[in-house]
């Protein structure tokens, strides 16, 4: 089993029907998207891989406007090498939060510079229940005969309740982080302005 989930990524989608590296990077962006990412060069290096293994099949298809595209088709092998990593214990790596990460280190900065990061957080999460909550209407009116369905509005209720448990704790975070905007509450650079420390520009990386 390979272990780059790229590979198995676009194994799922290939499942689908025959697609480009193109369609495939779109196919990605309109519905893992909201919960996966892959790099245009990732995939393509991967594609290659894949059919070096004989996982994939490639072949060129002429396209309107007289130019080619080069398609990709999963073999039988490739489908066994799916379901055997469906099939495989889920491997959860560590997150990686900025936001939290920042939030923690709190004290070295004033708190409006941390109230300012919650409110940001809280207005992207009011949209984002927005965005997902129109794809669930969309899936829901959809024919039913598709048997995917059922698991793509799973994966979009998992985002709508983390993502409303989100938008939750940016409501208690504003409250307690308002408590701490009164004198002398601004953590140890409560003097200095927002974005700078020790009187100097901070970078961010």
């Amino acid at each position: 089993m390979d272990g780059s989930r790229t590979t198995y990524v676009l194994l799922g989608f290939l499942t689908w029907r025959p697609m480009s590296g193109y369609e495939l990077k779109q196919n990605i962006a309109r519905s893992v998207g909201n919960f996966w990412s892959e790099g245009d060069g990732q995939i393509y290096s991967v594609l290659q891989r894949l059919a070096s293994r004989g996982w994939v099949s490639s072949h060129k298809a002429d396209e309107k406007g007289g130019r080619r595209r080069r398609v990709h088709e999963i073999t039988d092998a490739g489908r066994d090498a799916l379901r055997e990593w469906l099939c495989a214990p889920v491997a959860e790596p560590p997150p990686r939060i900025e936001l939290l990460l920042k939030l923690f280190f709190g004290s070295e900065v004033p708190a409006p510079v941390s109230l300012t990061h919650i409110e940001a957080a809280r207005t992207a999460a009011i949209y984002r229940i927005a965005h997902l909550q129109t794809i669930a209407d969309d899936l829901r009116t959809r024919d039913g005969d598709d048997p995917r369905q059922e698991f793509w509005l799973l994966t979009v209720d998992y985002g709508l309740e983390v993502t409303r448990a989100r938008l939750r704790w940016c409501d208690r975070t504003i409250v307690a982080l308002g408590r701490l905007t009164g004198p002398d509450r601004g953590g140890r650079h409560a003097d200095l302005a927002p974005g700078t420390a020790s009187g100097t520009d901070s970078q961010q990386t």
